[in-house]
């Protein structure tokens, strides 16, 4: 049972600290900082919503692994315990500086009605150490030496750009849905101009992840293990992962490729509505897949992999 609620809470995690770093991330490179996204984006309520979660889970997982490391149950967790977890391991260091990073975005929340755009940046640079923050406490962090900083920088750099694309599916799909959202030509418009700013980005994101993700590959499995992957839970778990990568890889070109294009065609000709529909149908498919590739990612950072058998 502890095994599965830890399983949740770094799904949890990972979800919420995503979003955290993509949705003012994707505002400013796709928006532009504009504020017109205001009324559709919410950008400022979610943003509050998704700090206090992030607190909230934080503080669950935190205690949830103090008791699963001391063997006792979460109630019978002592202070002396808890201060020795919070100084001396990744662990607790990653709790203290992702409480930090997040109550740097809580004071950034009391700045957007006055600096709207130096407030996002600060949501966006907090968002990313906050969610650099799960690698600290993951694989990538259990190297030494040159190796291990290179295979900690590897886990972070994935983590950023799985949080920008996760963040840019949800904008996408917020600016894409509601009953109005078809029949809103500015707001249309807005999801039109945000697809196109999102095509270069989208381009490094995805290198980035398979960079990183190979990188990653080569510290935890290891050349001489890729033939064995699919005999231990461990492999069959990760090569779930890239299957389910490579169809979001397939989905995101469709989107970009064949979606977007048909949405300026429909903005020019008419039949904003049935484009809009298929780009809806194609996102929430590519957002479903992120999810499953999240909890996938939570199981796996739980099981030891090939190289530390």
């Amino acid at each position: 049972m502890t095994d599965s609620l830890i399983v949740a809470i770094r799904w949890a995690l990972y979800i919420d600290l995503g979003l955290l770093f993509g949705l003012p991330l994707f505002a400013l490179y796709a928006l532009g900082g504009d504020e017109s996204h205001g009324r559709y984006l919410a950008l400022k309520p979610t943003v509050f919503l998704l700090a206090l979660a992030g607190v909230a889970i934080s503080l669950f997982g935190f205690a949830l692994q103090t008791a699963a490391m001391a063997g006792v149950a979460v109630w019978q967790i002592d202070r002396d315990t808890v201060a020795m977890v919070l100084r001396e391991t990744p662990l607790g260091l990653a709790l203290q500086v992702r409480g930090v990073a997040l109550a740097v975005i809580l004071f950034g929340i009391s700045l957007y009605a006055w600096w709207s755009r130096p407030a996002q940046w600060i949501w966006t640079i907090g968002g990313g150490v906050a969610l650099a923050t799960l690698a600290w406490s993951g694989h990538s962090a259990a190297g030494t030496g040159s190796a291990g900083w290179s295979h900690l920088a590897a886990g972070i750099l994935h983590l950023l750009a799985a949080g920008a694309w996760l963040g840019a599916i949800l904008a996408f799909l917020v600016l894409i849905s509601g009953r109005k959202a078809s029949s809103d030509i500015t707001r249309i418009h807005l999801a039109h101009r945000a697809l196109e700013g999102f095509a270069i980005v989208g381009t490094v994101v995805v290198a980035v992840i398979v960079a990183t993700g190979l990188i990653n590959s080569l510290f935890l499995v290891g050349p001489e293990h890729v033939l064995q992957l699919g005999t231990s839970l461990y492999g069959q778990i990760l090569i779930a992962k890239l299957a389910l990568f490579a169809a979001m890889l397939a989905m995101a070109a469709v989107n970009r490729y064949r979606l977007s294009p048909a949405l300026g065609r429909a903005l020019e000709s008419g039949g904003e509505a049935l484009a809009i529909g298929r780009l809806r149908k194609s996102l929430l498919m590519e957002g479903g897949m992120a999810l499953a590739i999240f909890a996938l990612v939570g199981w796996l950072g739980t099981l030891s992999p090939p190289m530390a058998a």
